[in-house]
This record gives structure tokens, C-alpha cells and sequence, in this order.
């Protein structure tokens, strides 16, 4: 994939709020996911912190938490650890529209108030995963050949890449604010 300036383009497109960005203690994350997460996440939480709010779309700020521990007593229910379980969950009971993956190939990172999952296939190096994306109402899953950032440029510019977002609130949003 050739996206590696998503993050660059996604902050031209939609500028982050004055005062936003997560910090995320990434070596006790990774080391309790037992994987590295892609950089140009890392760089969204860090300017724009846990999502969209204003157009419904909401990142999940990755902690210890893992979908192996999310149940356990004390460990807290959502988060991006309790999202990924159910997003696992959700691919064993629907159909994979020729996506070859299993369930435990999933990372959610983001979902939205029409309760789409938003998700990396994490194959290969995490910089090269691609967004796969659930959508609740149709009960379909979808690929997109691109990195978290260069895909919400793509729909926020409404992007014929991204064309299956079309009902989505997100497109074409920053051209919206332009």
C-alpha cells in the first residue's frame, strides 16, 4: 500500500481541534497486544485523540486491555480490547465477502453510532494493514487496500475508492468544511 502520508492529508482535510490528541503509553499497549500498531494510528491519536465526535465517528484509544483479557474481573467493559472481542464475535457469525482472514486476524479501532466496526486485517507489517469495515445495517464486510488515515481521507473527500461509505456521515465531510 502507498499511503504512508495519509495522516499529512487527512490533517490538511479536516485540521484537529485545538487541544486534542490521546497519549498512549505504547510499549505497555503493545507489549500486553502482543503487536506493534501502525504508525499513522499512532499519529491520529496523537493529533486528533479518540475520533470524529461531530461526525460520529469514534477511535478507540488502545490500552492493556486485550480481547483475551476484556472479561476479566476489573477490566473495564468497551474500549478498544471489549470492541475488538465483538468484532471477532461478529465475523464468525456473518459472511466474509471473500476476505480472507479469521477472526483473530482482526483489530477493531474505530466503530460509529450506526454500530459499523471500523478494523485492520493485521497481516504483514502493521504500516501495510488494510481497513476492514463492517457495516450492521447491510451485515456486510468490507476491504479497503489502504491504511486507517489514507481511508479517512478517502471518505471524507468521498472518494470513489471508499464508494461503499456513501450512507455514511463521514463522506465527503471535509469537503464539506472547506
Amino acid at each position: 500500500m502507498d499511503d504512508r502520508d495519509g495522516l499529512a492529508g487527512l490533517i490538511r482535510l479536516l485540521p484537529p481541534p485545538v487541544g486534542a490528541g490521546a497519549m498512549v503509553d505504547w510499549e505497555a499497549v503493545q507489549r500486553a497486544w502482543g503487536l506493534v500498531f501502525p504508525s499513522d494510528f499512532k499519529g491520529f491519536l496523537a493529533h486528533y485523540g479518540d475520533g470524529l465526535s461531530d461526525l460520529d465517528l469514534s477511535v478507540l484509544v488502545p490500552s492493556a486491555v486485550t480481547p483475551e483479557t476484556c472479561d476479566e474481573p476489573g477490566a473495564p467493559k468497551g474500549g478498544m480490547g471489549f470492541i475488538t472481542a465483538d468484532t471477532r464475535a461478529t465475523w464468525v457469525d456473518t459472511e466474509h465477502n471473500d476476505i480472507n482472514a479469521a477472526a483473530e486476524d482482526l483489530v477493531a479501532w474505530g466503530a460509529d453510532g450506526s454500530a459499523d466496526l471500523y478494523c485492520w486485517l493485521a497481516h504483514g507489517e502493521p504500516d501495510d494493514w488494510p481497513v476492514v469495515l463492517f457495516s450492521h445495517g447491510e451485515d456486510t464486510w468490507t476491504r479497503f487496500d489502504c491504511g486507517m488515515t489514507e481511508f479517512l481521507c478517502r471518505v471524507l473527500s468521498a472518494d470513489s475508492r471508499a464508494e461503499a461509505m456513501q450512507d455514511s456521515a463521514l463522506w465527503g465531510a471535509g469537503l464539506r468544511r472547506l
